[in-house]
């Protein structure tokens, strides 16, 4: 069921049932006023016809012929009286098909009065106390302009339902249309988006409305999707580029051995050619995998080692100057908490270490003078590690790209690597709740911060 059915159904329904309940009552007020009202007159129809038959002791002929005679008769009205052995002691209107059940009669004698409805007659009985015995007078009668009333009310309110729950159904079939139409303006233009125009969003309204913010959020989404195909498209060139160039250089180099004979020497030196390109094969395999692995959605599982980054620092300095004697890497402590777990994260040592020692080897790498610093702050929340290096500044507008897999900039086209580096970096540290950022300016060291929560 779409949603413009089920606000229509939803509308209509609680309408009909304000609707229902007010008809309802307004018919049941009705019902119990024009009853009350036909049981009062009918009780003063017994109590004088008691009055002048048992009290004051009228003629029975008397008493029916001043009935006849006056203007006040109900239609089929019928007056009886009984006495204490049930037996009728005065009637009028004999034609009448009314009978009371004794059940009736001893009701009325037990509560001094009683109205009931038998049929479509209206009945009253009252008990009169004389020194004779117990006297029980009835009467009855047809309500006939109140029942008319009640029955013609009861249409009137009927069809009055059915037209008021009919405009409200096409009133709420019209408004949730009306009110729906952004949604569907939104449906077409995000199905006329993909494929054939990623570019294209939707338009935001100035009105501060449901509709506006879920525009902004939808074009907040299609951004982020058109940047993950942006990346997945450089991901995809990049990595062809990069398994292009050693496979190209593999295949021609065979090639150009099994054109001639050759001497031993000529070949062994062809050999040691391709397994430098295999080498280089697989370190990028590595480097594939290890961002891969890094971006798996139960990656937060391998987060199950307490980390002393005072420690790992000091192992990762040995690692990168043991790679190129030319490195240096100097490490500055800030003040030691005196409680040693603010030295702790929660984390993956392995993964920690493989961050730190990228930015220290790149920082030590790009260096004037090979060197790096690396200082760590201690607080109780955060732990905070600034790996800095005095160089090339880097580009303000490459700044934005440089954790992206495979970006390189120009300045580092001819450096040895594959650019998987930064992005393995920035992966990690967003997986253990942490942030990084860069200050890169000319003149000025640049600076990559890094603050772990504890």
């Amino acid at each position: 069921m779409t949603i413009r059915k089920r606000l229509t159904l939803r509308f209509t329904s609680l309408v009909s049932s304000i609707l229902l309940l007010a008809f309802v009552s307004i018919y049941a007020f009705c019902w119990y006023f024009i009853s009350s009202d036909f049981y009062r007159r009918l009780d003063r129809k017994a109590s004088t016809a008691g009055d002048m038959l048992i009290r004051h002791r009228l003629d029975a002929q008397l008493i029916r012929q001043l009935g006849r005679i006056r203007k006040d008769q109900l239609p089929n009205q019928k007056i009886m009286v009984f006495d204490s052995r049930d037996s009728i002691i005065f009637l009028t209107n004999e034609a009448l098909p009314v009978t009371i059940p004794k059940s009736a009669l001893a009701d009325i004698r037990q509560k001094k009065q009683k109205d009931f409805q038998q049929g479509r007659y209206y009945l009253s009985g009252t008990r009169f106390m004389t020194a004779s015995g117990q006297y029980v007078v009835v009467a009855s009668a047809e309500n006939t302009y109140g029942d008319e009333f009640l029955r013609r009310l009861l249409w009137a309110l009927t069809g009055l339902f059915c037209l008021i729950a009919g405009i409200t159904a096409f009133s709420g079939w019209f408004f949730a249309g009306d009110a729906l139409q952004p949604m569907q303006q939104i449906d077409q233009t995000v199905s006329a988006i993909f494929p054939r125009n990623r570019d294209e969003r939707l338009d935001v309204n100035k009105e501060n409305d449901e509709i506006s913010r879920l525009s902004i959020t939808i074009n907040r989404l299609l951004d982020r999707v058109a940047e993950s195909f942006r990346l997945q498209r450089m991901f995809v060139a990049n990595v062809s580029h990069e398994l292009k160039n050693p496979l190209t250089q593999i295949s021609s180099q065979l090639e150009v051995s099994l054109l001639n004979q050759r001497e031993p020497e000529a070949y062994r030196q062809t050999i040691r050619s391709v397994l430098d390109d295999v080498r280089d094969l697989a370190t990028l395999t590595h480097e594939l995998l290890q961002l891969s692995q890094v971006n798996q959605e139960d990656a937060i599982g391998l987060l199950t080692d307490t980390v002393r980054m005072d420690e790992i620092v000091w192992d990762i300095r040995d690692e990168v100057t043991a790679v190129n004697p030319r490195y240096q890497v100097n490490i500055e402590l800030g003040a030691l908490p005196d409680d040693p777990d603010q030295l702790a994260v929660q984390g993956n040592k392995t993964l920690l270490a493989t961050a730190l020692k990228n930015l220290t080897e790149n920082a030590c790498k790009f260096s004037d003078d090979g060197q790096a610093i690396v200082q760590i702050d201690f607080s109780k929340d955060v732990v905070t590690i600034r790996i800095q290096n005095t160089g090339q500044a880097i580009p303000t507008a490459d700044l934005p790209y440089i954790f992206e897999p495979f970006y390189r900039s120009r300045q580092t086209a001819d450096v040895r690597g594959y650019g998987v580096g930064l992005s393995l970096v920035e992966r990690i540290i967003r997986l253990h709740r942490g942030q990084i950022s860069v200050m890169s300016m000319p003149g000025k060291p640049t600076v990559f911060s890094i603050e772990l929560p504890r």
